[in-house]
């Protein structure tokens, strides 16, 4: 049930302007370990992983979209976090682990 909090959390959080991401990564930063051993261990790991390249990533297109580069960036990715989140909610949704958590899709 955790997984499936997080990720609609950070679903959420495209309405929230990332407010509900914050919640999502300490809940699963919080939950890892009582999720440790379970399909739902890797759904913690790849919100987690989500969270911080999704973080910095943002604050590189911020930096530089002054020169342009930034938008496409940032438009790509939101487009990568927005496939993190659909997949791992999908696959929370039928209890399945995520295959790679710490892989880059």
């Amino acid at each position: 049930m955790w997984a499936i909090i997080i990720w609609s959390l950070y679903l959420a959080s495209y309405v929230t302007f990332a407010l509900t991401a914050v919640a999502a990564v300490i809940i699963a930063y919080i939950k890892r370990s009582d999720l440790s051993g379970t399909p739902f261990e890797s759904h913690a790991t790849s919100a987690i992983r989500t969270f911080w390249i999704s973080l910095i990533g943002g604050l590189i297109g911020l930096l530089t979209s002054f020169v342009g580069i930034g938008i496409v960036i940032l438009i790509v990715l939101a487009i990568w976090n927005l496939f993190r989140v659909i997949r791992g909610l999908v696959r929370a949704l039928d209890g399945k682990p995520i295959d790679d958590p710490t892989g880059w899709l």
